[in-house]
């Protein structure tokens, strides 16, 4: 079912886009309990993917401390995030799959995703890769503000962020620069994940429709960022260790709500 466009209307708006159905906080509500219930009735599949993103994260941060970049930790930490979606693509299809009653196995899983649509997963997944450099350069200009071009080692610096004035307008600054950054890929990736999956859905296709996804429904969907803000901070805060078991419940929970949003 499509919108209704004028017949004036350009070439661009006469493109066959999804209808996006309004949603209440009642749908949050559900989407994540279907979320939960999809981790305990694959813990297996959804676990493992939830381990790979966090073994992931460490080693990213590992590498960064050993080469001396240690102040690009939080940043790092922060931007990983703007990742997620992408790598939460397994977890829709299991979602999918149970959705479906079909059994699941890693063969099953690879093979419900076709190669054209991975293409166009991958193309989102390159956009993101870009937001997370600049965020990553962003975080080097505000670090270079506050604490100039010296390198500081990581325990000075934790030490310096929480007890100076610069480490705190370091903090402040940063997290205001991260909530833009996580709000526009948040609006790109919401629902333009699972709607490529689900349908085989063009990336372009796909972030309008996310973009109006969260467009049409604020009340629900910025509650819901927020959200996703809060649980990979708890993720963050056990170096990654929780990420084991967040980011299944948000892909999950992410693929319910797209399928409430979009008709």
């Amino acid at each position: 079912m499509n919108e209704s466009l004028p017949s004036n209307a350009s070439p661009f708006e006469r493109t066959n886009l999804p209808e996006i159905r309004p949603v209440t906080m009642a749908d949050l509500k559900g989407a994540l309990a279907d979320g939960i219930a999809d981790l305990r009735r694959a813990p297996r599949y959804s676990l493992a993917v939830g381990a790979f993103y966090a073994f992931g994260g460490l080693l990213i941060l590992y590498v960064v401390n050993v080469l001396g970049y240690g102040f690009l930790g939080f940043p790092i930490m922060a931007g990983f995030a703007l990742v997620g979606p992408f790598a939460a693509i397994e977890l829709y299809q299991v979602s999918r799959l149970l959705e479906r009653g079909e059994p699941l196995s890693w063969q099953a899983i690879a093979r419900a995703t076709p190669k054209g649509v991975m293409l166009e997963c991958a193309y989102l997944g390159i956009l993101l890769i870009f937001f997370l450099a600049i965020w990553l350069k962003s975080g080097a200009v505000v670090y270079a503000m506050f604490f100039g071009l010296r390198m500081i080692a990581l325990p000075e610096l934790m030490q310096a962020l929480f007890t100076t004035p610069a480490g705190y307008g370091f903090l402040i600054l940063g997290h205001i620069i991260g909530a833009g950054f996580a709000l526009l890929v948040f609006s790109l990736s919401v629902v333009s994940f699972p709607l490529m999956v689900d349908r085989g859905t063009d990336f372009i296709t796909a972030l309008i429709t996310s973009i109006r996804a969260v467009k049409s429904n604020p009340r629900v969907m910025l509650p819901w960022g927020a959200f996703i803000a809060l649980l990979l901070l708890f993720g963050f805060l056990t170096f990654f260790l929780g990420l084991i078991v967040v980011l299944p419940i948000l892909g999950h929970a992410s693929w319910h709500l797209y399928r409430r949003i979009v008709v």
